[in-house]
């Protein structure tokens, strides 16, 4: 082995002991398992060469492949079942892993997800039984379940058969203990299961609907993000990035339509979002209680966010467009390029508690001071930004020193109980710049 060689297996090794680009520690990762119909409209395998970069951020649990068959005229995929499908995806991020895993050493293999990727299809039950499983195991942790659709020509959901299964054979006290583990980003594909077998869904978010005015909420991840901070299909993803980025469809009704794509968006630990806060905002949108289920904690996208001077629905998810591409771009970038030619997201840290109670009049302190970057040749940016629409307090407030590290402002005299949302945003000046972000929330007390 001569010299080089052995320099470049140490600095890979230390790559995969010393890089780490998230605070997030394990017993704080989400368990994730999605159901795809891909093989139907080609935008599921355009979300899942976005999943497929984000595989480091949850425990994924599985993937399950619903549509035994292609759709042929709609689908090109030399692939012709749901299954072949997603192990081609799976094939191409395993030529990425080599290069990813310097990145982030959470990547994991494409054998650990090749193993836990199945049929749905009806004449089988692999996918019930993988879902029983990972509801089943000793984990204090809720398992995500993601449907993105299960369209005509795919199977039954999975994740019903599975209910159906256990409510028949366990009886209705441990289909309840079951049923309690489970959270839902997903359209609603459970019948009864949603509406009318107690107890209802602990959280269901559903992250597709609903239509207003006019405009379908499926449809508009690829209006809102589509171009968003300069970001080009063409060059940043199906050109120079590998084998998983070159695989991304183009034939769909809508350029990067991904309509797929929020239902994991919502649960990307950006430092802003709090999966169990639906109506705290996130990378996905900002969704609101959906009034078809009163009295149960079903939510989907029906909020209006204030910003650029406007106040629509399309700002929930606008005002975040730009970051949300911009960690695409340099996640596929991490696919071909070596550690130190690539750019990382920056480590925020907030001074003293994340959830404070103040008395009105106070000065509150904001101190991001401890926030680093990995990539050390860079420096970093920071707003503080009154969130309105999360909280109860809706305005004014006036942060001082609002675009420096160390920042304050006067908690406002209003009601006991009222809360105050401060969204951190920390910005390096890589390229692309990457922004991570830190949720402050107040509550006025007396």
């Amino acid at each position: 082995m001569f010299p080089r060689d052995v320099l470049r297996i140490c600095l890979f090794i230390g790559a995969l002991i010393a890089v780490s680009v998230s605070p997030t520690i394990a017993a704080d990762r989400l368990r994730l398992l999605i159901e795809t119909d891909a093989g139907g409209d080609p935008d599921d395998e355009q979300s899942l060469v976005r999943f497929l970069l984000y595989a480091n951020e949850w425990d994924v649990e599985g993937i399950i492949a619903n549509r035994p068959q292609t759709r042929d005229g709609e689908n090109h995929n030399p692939e012709r079942t749901g299954l072949g499908v997603v192990r081609r995806l799976l094939d191409a991020y395993g030529e990425c892993w080599t290069n990813l895993v310097q990145h982030d050493n959470r990547y994991p293999t494409k054998d650990f997800l090749w193993q836990r990727t199945v049929p749905g299809y009806n004449h089988t039950d692999a996918a019930v039984r993988l879902i029983i499983a990972a509801v089943d195991r000793p984990d204090p942790r809720p398992l995500w379940y993601s449907d993105w659709g299960t369209d005509h020509g795919a199977a039954t959901n999975n994740l019903r058969r599975a209910l159906d299964l256990v409510l028949r054979e366990r009886g209705p006290e441990r289909y309840a203990q079951f049923k309690s583990k489970l959270r839902l980003t997903s359209y609603d594909m459970y019948g009864a299961h949603t509406t009318n077998i107690a107890p209802p869904f602990q959280l269901w978010v559903n992250t597709f609907q609903p239509p207003m005015d006019g405009k379908r909420w499926y449809h508009r991840f690829s209006g809102i993000t589509a171009r968003a901070g300069g970001f080009d299909l063409v060059r940043d993803v199906l050109t120079g990035h590998g084998p998983l980025g070159a695989l991304y469809p183009t034939n769909t009704t809508h350029w990067q339509k991904e309509g797929d794509t929020p239902t994991f968006l919502y649960l990307v630990p950006t430092g802003m979002n709090d999966p169990e806060q639906p109506t705290w905002g996130s990378w996905a949108s900002r969704y609101g209680r959906n009034e078809n289920y009163p009295n149960k904690p079903y939510y989907w996208a029906n909020q209006l966010d204030a910003w650029n001077g406007r106040t629509n629905r399309d700002n929930t998810l606008a005002r975040w467009a730009a970051a949300l591409q911009n960690d695409f771009r340099a996640r596929l970038d991490w696919c071909v390029k070596p550690l130190r030619e690539a750019n990382h997201p920056p480590s925020r840290k907030v001074a003293g508690a994340l959830q404070r109670t103040v008395k009105p009049g106070s000065r509150v302190e904001l101190d991001a001071t401890g926030s680093t970057d990995p990539d050390a040749s860079q420096s970093l940016s920071f707003r503080w930004e009154f969130y309105p629409e999360p909280g109860t307090y809706r305005g004014p407030l006036e942060i001082t020193h609002s675009d420096k590290p160390r920042a304050h402002f006067t908690a406002p005299a209003s009601e006991t109980g009222a809360t105050i949302h401060v969204i951190l945003t920390v910005t390096d000046t890589g390229s692309p710049p990457l922004s991570r972000y830190q949720r402050i929330v107040v509550t006025l007390g007396e």
